[in-house]
């Protein structure tokens, strides 16, 4: 349970904080009728400040509102005033987007309480007045603070579309930790859940947008695996409804947008059906590398979330060869981005071990120079048994060259001088000398 301290340091205006004090100052006293009607006081006060706040920020629905109750104020019409206090949620809830509709069916229990406690209502089959319990009070005070007193006066709609602006800005932030910062910051701390939802839903539905650009949908997917890092039980909900929506109608461009979007989300391959799994998996095994690797690139950068990471390294060795021999090292390295994947490393060891021919054993070395600043002094060992293993590397030019690259760029450690020392040590006493094959 929490404290009702902690619960009122939770409420963003002060004035509505003061509404909240008398309510804690009325249940600490055991008043617990004078505490819920309090509580809704700080909630209809707290929704017209947000109201007034919106309007003067030109928000067209809400000037319209406000001066309702202008008008009402001036003319002291009291029906009026009456009339705009029952409509108060609902124009909350579906006009400007203040609550979501879960929140407004808790706050309308509060309304209700509020009429119970304020008027001589009798308990059915009994002569006591309704008096509510603390627990219902605390209930209350809690839900009013979680569902309203605790958020900013940004509508959904208005939140959504400035996160559409952000997302094109040249500030967008490209370092995950900055965005996870910035969504925390803009939307997710103090936004209302549904915003919160909204944000979710609209984030997952712009990874598969193909009238998009590939940026446009990428910067989508980061979005999107920040907030399911920043709130995973929110984003499995509104993910899941998307895709229950959608992934049953996407072809096959369709689902390389959702290869290299939503799968990129740890969590995400669970919510696919059956089905989908079965075409994702088909189309990974036989569209043609060049795809995989040129026109969607996911191998650059991180790859994705498993189980979609091991469909992709299956077909390493046909993307080492297209990627190698369509550019050179500096593009290479370029091209697999700031930071590589170490999820490659194992599996182009295991290449390094099994290539067939001098170019495909150059190829692979050159991914794997591209990935050397990533290597760890154990994968530079392994690499070099692999090689010394394969005459198609150990007795290559081709092969020697590229890792007299690796040299130079790979690990500097005292375990990696000691493993290009039993290298050059096999490669003196090597009873063939290395071939000259190009």
């Amino acid at each position: 349970m929490r404290a009702l301290e902690d619960v009122r340091n939770q409420v963003r205006s002060a004035n509505s904080r003061r509404y909240v004090d008398e309510a804690i100052a009325a249940y600490s006293g055991s008043a617990y009728r004078s505490a819920l009607i309090a509580i809704w006081i700080a909630v209809a006060a707290d929704l017209i400040e947000k109201l007034r706040f919106l309007a003067d920020e030109g928000d067209g629905k809400a000037k319209a509102q406000r001066d309702k109750l202008d008008a009402a104020i001036k003319d002291n019409k009291v029906s009026e005033l009456q009339k705009f206090e029952r409509e108060l949620l609902g124009v909350a809830q579906q006009e400007l987007q203040l609550i979501g509709v879960q929140e407004r069916d808790h706050l309308s229990r509060l309304y209700e309480d509020r009429h119970l406690c304020a008027h001589p209502a009798f308990v059915p089959d009994s002569d006591d007045l309704f008096n509510p319990t603390p627990e219902l009070v605390r209930a209350h005070l809690t839900t009013a603070v979680d569902a309203v007193l605790s958020h900013r006066a940004v509508t959904g709609r208005k939140a959504i579309e400035r996160f559409g602006r952000d997302v094109e800005s040249t500030s967008f932030p490209r370092d995950d930790n900055r965005l996870a910062e910035h969504l925390r910051a803009s939307y997710m701390d103090h936004g209302t859940p549904q915003l919160r939802a909204n944000l979710i839903k609209v984030v997952c539905k712009e990874t598969l947008n193909l009238e998009k650009s590939p940026e446009w949908r990428w910067n989508h997917t980061r979005t999107a695996r920040e907030l399911q890092k920043i709130a995973p039980g929110e984003f499995e909900e509104h993910a899941r409804s998307v895709l229950d929506r959608k992934q049953n109608d996407l072809d096959d461009d369709g689902l390389m947008a959702l290869i290299g979007g939503l799968c990129y989300v740890p969590g995400v391959w669970e919510l696919l059906h059956a089905g989908t799994r079965a075409r994702v998996e088909e189309l990974l095994k036989n569209v043609p590398a060049s795809e995989l690797v040129i026109v969607h690139q996911l191998y650059q950068g991180a790859l994705p979330a498993a189980p979609v990471d091991r469909m992709l390294l299956d077909r390493l060795d046909e993307a080492t060869s297209v990627a190698s021999g369509q550019m050179q090292y500096a593009q290479l390295i370029t091209w697999l981005g700031d930071v590589p994947d170490q999820r490659l490393i194992p599996p182009l060891i295991r290449l390094v071990k099994e290539a067939s021919s001098y170019q495909y054993g150059e190829a692979v070395l050159k991914w794997v120079n591209a990935l050397s600043p990533s290597l760890t002094e154990d994968d530079l060992k392994q690499l070099l048994t692999a090689a010394a293993t394969n005459d198609q590397i150990f007795g290559s030019i081709l092969g020697n060259r590229q890792l007299e690259v690796l040299r130079h760029n790979g690990p500097q450690g005292e375990r990696a001088s000691a493993a290009w020392a039993e290298w050059d040590a096999r490669w003196t006493t090597s009873a063939e000398p290395m071939a000259a094959n190009v």
